[in-house]
């Protein structure tokens, strides 16, 4: 009999997170039963100090983390991970006795899901990336180790802004020869439409399509998709969101947010299991 061991999702808002169901099938799969994985809410920047210290102190054998918390957990890991070292934003944590080992699974989650729903993969791409939140750089850096061709990003002035100018400059040191990674205004429609026309593949990582925003697009409703465009959104409740429907009304192929969500799962589930570098 297995060790319990017990994981949990943080983040805020949390409650809708379908990340116990999956947690709980990919455990019971891989002949771990007594492994639990629950849903807790963390508000405030004290808060998640506090509950990082208590995985730290066994009270907790790792966690994954949501918005709005994933740049400021990275800061508290004592090892980043992989892609985590590229983007300074981690969406799992895991304990190896003491120390804290942080990894973002989400870029690699994302790619996952693409090349298996649509089998056409990043390497010589051209990608269009909406926001630039930790799960949008988490995707960036996945896509330029994958060897994309080209990554235009559009999102907003502030700290996540800052953040992505500081990944892209990371990346350029990890590899000179990455892709070209170009970064416009959110509300630069003209380049927006003229991006996405020359694209291969369009990926949401804004909130907007999310409960309880679920009538809104990311994007202007008058931007009109080439049917070969790769529509991708990060966004998994509801199952399917405006911006999948419009992609479908032009017969672009999708990838909805749940599979980037399994996808990463199967991912952070391999950490967990000890299955990873850090074992």
């Amino acid at each position: 009999m297995n060790k319990n061991k017990k994981f949990c999702v943080i983040g805020t808002p949390v409650a809708h997170s379908k990340s116990p169901e999956l947690y709980r099938r990919i455990f019971d799969e891989r002949g771990y039963p007594d492994y639990t994985y629950t849903i807790n809410e963390i508000k405030t920047e004290e808060e998640l100090g506090r509950f990082l210290e208590d995985v730290r102190n066994g009270v907790w054998d790792g966690c994954n983390v949501t918005m709005p918390w994933k740049t400021l957990a990275a800061e508290r890991m004592d090892i980043l991970l992989d892609n985590a070292s590229l983007t300074q934003s981690v969406n799992t944590v895991v304990r190896r006795g003491s120390i804290l080992y942080g990894d973002s699974t989400d870029g690699g989650g994302m790619c996952d899901a693409i090349i298996s729903d649509t089998k056409v993969g990043p390497e010589g791409k051209s990608v269009v990336i909406l926001g630039c939140g930790g799960a949008a750089r988490s995707i960036i850096a996945e896509l330029a180790i994958r060897r994309a061709r080209k990554i235009d990003i559009f999102c907003r002035e502030g700290r996540n802004r800052t953040l992505t100018e500081e990944l892209i400059e990371r990346i350029k040191k990890f590899d000179k020869d990455s892709a070209e990674i170009s970064i416009y205004e959110n509300d630069d429609i003209d380049a927006l439409s003229r991006m996405i026309n020359e694209a291969d593949i369009l990926i949401n990582c804004t909130p907007l399509g999310m409960i309880p925003h679920e009538n809104e697009l990311p994007i202007p409703d008058s931007i009109i998709f080439n049917e070969d465009l790769i529509v991708a959104d990060s966004i998994y409740n509801p199952d399917e969101t405006l911006l999948i429907k419009k992609a479908r009304t032009h017969n672009c192929r999708t990838v909805k947010g749940i599979r980037m969500l399994e996808m990463q799962a199967q991912r952070a589930a391999m950490l967990y299991l000890k299955k990873c570098c850090c074992e």
